[in-house]
């Protein structure tokens, strides 16, 4: 291949990212408004102009090679490009509509997204939600969702991040746990007891209780990236774990867990919203981190990063 701009090659690239994510030559070709002999006449061309196969192809079902996966997500990027320059040229970029796919956390439901989310559709009836639930590194560079909530810093530097607001920190252990082992009096103490480590939120076997002081701890029987899976085996007494607070508010009050060495703790976990960069420009994107920033409750920790437009900061 050389580097001269080929349009048919854009072509074919937009009817590859058409099947894919339509699921169905046909479906493509009603999006496209071409035949289904023109599309995968393009699907065949792309193939044959990179020397690779990108699709699967049965009667029933087509399913992306590995080589696929790759070029779909720059394929998708291109439609997603094409389909913003139209909206530019006919002054609808002030309009969010279409997909937006949005990862969270598991416990979204406890910094308020969840309820935030039908009054954000509402307000954006041409925007069509779809919401993931995990507690992993969404897949944002490679196209797979739009925007993603994160608690933490932002994981790439090739993503902008905008802070929400931020939450304390807590070490935590069950009643029965510290009955059992006895409680830490200072930091140094946690290298003697069961620590159940959440590696999302911290490298493993380490813990930064404030800016100033990491703690190096045990590793109990259990290690997970899932803040929800920690706090049930915190919960269950399998040893201290370090959690935001607004996770575990209600054990502490019920008396379940304990809050140990409070005077210590003083680091606050933010909470992002994150995606690639140059994507605020989607009026979709755009509209959802603003609607966000205004509506979850921030105080005066919201910002924006990366050179992302500051418009407002409630």
């Amino acid at each position: 291949m050389d580097d001269k701009l080929d349009i048919g090659n854009a072509i074919a690239m937009m009817s590859f990212a058409a099947v894919v994510g339509s699921g169905s030559f046909s479906a493509a070709a009603k999006t496209l408004g071409y035949s289904k002999a023109a599309v995968s006449r393009q699907i065949s061309r792309l193939e044959s102009t990179i020397g690779l196969k990108l699709l699967d192809r049965t009667t029933r079902t087509v399913t992306l090679t590995p080589a696929g996966r790759e070029m779909y997500a720059r394929c998708a990027r291109i439609v997603d490009e094409v389909s913003e320059a139209n909206q530019v040229i006919s002054g609808m970029l002030s309009r969010p509509r279409g997909d937006l796919r949005v990862n969270a956390p598991v416990v979204a439901s406890l910094f308020n997204v969840t309820q935030i989310i039908p009054l954000f559709l509402q307000k954006y009836p041409d925007v069509r939600l779809i919401m993931n639930l995990s507690d992993t590194k969404a897949d944002l560079l490679k196209g797979k969702f739009d925007i993603a909530f994160w608690v933490g810093e932002a994981y790439d530097s090739d993503l902008d991040a905008v802070k929400l607001r931020d939450y304390g920190m807590a070490l935590v252990a069950s009643t029965g746990y510290l009955n059992k082992h006895g409680r830490p009096s200072t930091a140094a103490d946690l290298k003697e007891h069961l620590c159940i480590l959440e590696t999302h939120l911290s490298r493993l076997g380490e813990w930064r209780l404030s800016p100033e002081e990491i703690v190096s701890v045990n590793r109990g029987a259990l290690a997970s990236n899932s803040v929800r899976m920690t706090r049930e085996a915190t919960l269950a007494g399998m040893g201290i774990a370090y959690l935001p607070r607004f996770l575990i508010d209600e054990d502490i009050a019920s008396g379940e867990l304990e809050i140990l060495l409070p005077d210590i703790v003083s680091e606050r976990m933010p909470l992002h919203l994150i995606f690639p960069k140059g994507n605020y420009q989607l009026a979709k994107v755009r509209a959802f981190v603003d609607f966000f920033l205004a509506k979850i409750e921030t105080g005066p920790v919201a910002q924006r990063k990366s050179g992302i437009p500051l418009a407002r900061a409630v």
